[in-house]
């Protein structure tokens, strides 16, 4: 036998073989005996016999299985192939299969304790040359018997004895035995029986390690449970230090309010105490305080109206207002104006326009808020080329990206940003260049986009000398290719080249250091008092409107630093200040000034002289917490962009 190679052996199912089985050896006692097959009828009963055949094959020897053993991996042998292969293995503990290479542990050296393959003993029986009566053949002595009504003979299936006595016939193979091989039968079925009991350990082992993996992944969705409402805690509680800084917020607020009452009733306090008589114009003197006494007990009864609740279901601290009191005069339904429709133009005369601002009803048309902390607001000069219109630019602080919104639909159409920008604030644009000048508070300096949101330069650095800036915020383009940058740390304003940044002029707190050198280099500076100046626009005569935060003022200059125009006032009523931050022009030259302290949108007219009043503070459509970006469309429209709220607001 050539057992040096083992053979890998393809069975083949089809109808049809391709080629001719290799005829199969046989090493019994019997095998030179002719089989008797009986006939078939077709081929098709001839090629399954040839495909059973070379199932009987084993695949160490390559002959028909004799004493055929089967291992736990079902895959069945030669018993004398199978103890062969041991002998020549130095470890005689296990035994590896030739086909799967599966390793069965072995109790002991003796292989014919392996089970036997009832199919492979079934189909070798089948398959033998001598029938039986249990395979459905019979000899031709037993044919010949049947057909003269003798009493057959029967041959066991096993041993191959004829007797007339009756054998034992198994259902499960359905083998013809006698007396002798039924026992041995019975006890090769017992030992078969004990080796499902294996299995069934084997099985319980499977289980087991299942049940350990099972566990093992419910240790891993534990740990995922805990990970994820140790994030959820986490952000509550960031949310919890968000809420508890709003409200000490809103407190701040208050008390510096206060702060400013009472030290307006102290130094009228102090003027009371001031005897009248002897002064130039005792009458005069009288009227003013008693005017100054109306408009601090006015402030007095309107402090503190507001009521600051806790929505647990929204998780706010939010602002109402009451409903107004007796003492508000309303007006009668026949003086109620109906909002007029809109008709302006820049040419409108100031009384048109005075009139549209105090009768219009203003309702959001879109409130955005998808930014945190939005500043700068600005419509671009330029159409957006999707949509043949201008796009409205939002500076989100603290996401430090700047968006290009559809305003019809809030869409963002457009994102802005760069590696090196911080703190986007203020916006200005190049109408020809089609350029986007963004001022960056934290970086001190001037960021230059391109219109598709590339970036061309950096304007400027850290520093107080000319050209240089500390924390700037709002900005202004000017028709001859300068900007305009409110320097808000060093108390000035400042005129630059757009290209490079080259200073041309500045004004405001200059020291005498920054004086000399502007004589030595002969650019135009101007002493002027500025504190902490936040925003500029550039009205239609090229004349300068700056927000002087600081002061609470708002100061008009032309090119050249000299002021033309001071008006406003702290306080909280309307047309006061509290807490100025950005200022605009509509068309017509009208100043739009956000006040983030009242929280309300000041009109005045292009002398200064006090319009009325937009908004109120809350954080509902139409009502503001912080304003802290203003502008105004050349058809009227007012965006509003609010710090607290996270939202920008397009009214109309």
């Amino acid at each position: 036998m050539n057992r040096g190679m083992r053979s890998s052996r393809l069975i083949s199912y089809d109808d049809t073989a391709s080629s001719p089985p290799m005829p199969i050896p046989l090493r019994n006692r019997h095998s030179d005996v002719p089989c008797q097959r009986g006939s078939y009828e077709g081929g098709k009963k001839e090629v399954i016999t040839k495909n059973i055949e070379q199932l009987l094959i084993c695949g160490l020897c390559e002959l028909r299985l004799t004493a055929p053993k089967m291992l736990n991996c079902q895959h069945t042998f030669c018993l004398l192939c199978l103890e062969g292969c041991l002998q020549k293995q130095p470890d005689k503990t296990y035994l590896g299969c030739f086909t799967c290479g599966a390793k069965q542990l072995l109790k002991d050296a003796d292989l014919s304790a392996l089970p036997s393959n009832l199919h492979i003993d079934n189909m070798l029986l089948m398959m033998h040359p001598t029938p039986t009566l249990s395979s459905g053949h019979l000899s031709p002595v037993t044919s010949y018997q049947l057909e003269n009504n003798l009493s057959p003979t029967l041959q066991c299936s096993k041993c191959e004895t004829v007797s007339e006595t009756p054998m034992h016939k198994c259902d499960h193979c359905m083998s013809m035995l006698c007396a002798i091989c039924w026992l041995a039968h019975v006890d090769e079925l017992g030992r078969q029986v004990g080796q499902l009991e294996g299995q069934l350990k084997s099985a319980i082992d499977k289980m087991d390690h299942k049940m350990i993996e099972y566990k093992s992944r419910f240790s891993e969705i534990n740990d995922e449970i805990h990970g994820c409402f140790r994030e959820k805690i986490l952000a509550l509680q960031r949310q919890q230090s968000e809420l508890l800084d709003a409200a000490q917020g809103i407190l701040n607020d208050a008390i510096c309010s206060h702060e400013v009452v009472r030290e307006k009733i102290e130094l009228l306090l102090v003027s009371l105490r001031r005897p009248i008589v002897g002064s130039l114009d005792p009458v005069q003197l009288y009227l003013k305080l008693h005017k100054d006494m109306s408009v601090i007990l006015e402030e007095v009864s309107l402090w503190g109206q507001e009521r600051i609740l806790f929505n647990r279901e929204k998780l706010k601290v939010e602002t109402l207002f009451g409903v107004p009191t007796r003492t508000t005069v309303n007006r009668s339904s026949s003086s109620r104006q109906t909002p007029i429709k809109h008709q302006l133009h820049p040419n409108s005369s100031e009384t048109t326009v005075a009139q549209f601002y105090k009768n219009h009803v203003y309702k959001p048309r879109l409130m955005w808020n998808h930014c945190q902390r939005p500043s700068g607001v600005s419509f671009a000069p330029w159409n957006h080329e999707s949509l043949e219109k201008p796009l409205l630019y939002v500076a989100g602080s603290e996401c430090r990206i700047v968006f290009g919104i559809n305003k019809a639909n809030g869409q963002i159409m457009q994102k802005i940003t760069h590696e090196e920008l911080s703190y986007p604030q203020g916006l200005a644009f190049d109408a020809e260049r089609k350029e986007m000048f963004v001022s960056d508070t934290w970086n001190h300096c001037i960021f230059v986009f391109s219109h598709d949101g590339n970036l061309l330069r950096k304007l400027c650095s850290k520093g107080d000398q000319a050209g240089q800036l500390r924390s700037p915020q709002g900005i202004a383009f000017s028709s001859d290719d300068f900007i305009f940058v409110c320097d808000t740390g060093n108390d000035r304003i400042q005129c630059l080249s757009a290209m490079d940044g080259k200073l041309h002029s500045q004004f405001g707190r200059l020291t005498k250091d920054q004086l000399i050198k502007a004589s030595l280099t002969k650019t135009a500076a101007r002493m002027v008092d500025l504190k902490n100046p936040t925003d500029i626009a550039v009205q239609k005569d090229a004349s300068l409107l700056v927000l002087d935060a600081g002061n609470r003022r708002v100061k008009m200059f032309n090119k050249f630093g000299e002021q033309l125009l001071e008006f406003g006032q702290t306080g909280t009523i309307n047309g006061q200040f509290q807490y100025p931050e950005v200022i605009g022009v509509d068309p017509a030259g009208f100043i739009l000034v956000g006040d983030g302290g009242n929280a309300k949108v000041l009109v005045y007219r292009p002398n200064g002289q006090f319009v009325t009043a937009l908004g109120s503070r809350g954080d509902s459509a139409g009502k503001f917490n912080w304003i802290s970006g203003i502008c105004i469309s050349k058809d009227w429209e007012i965006v509003v962009s609010d710090y607290k709220n996270h939202a920008v607001q397009l009214i109309f």
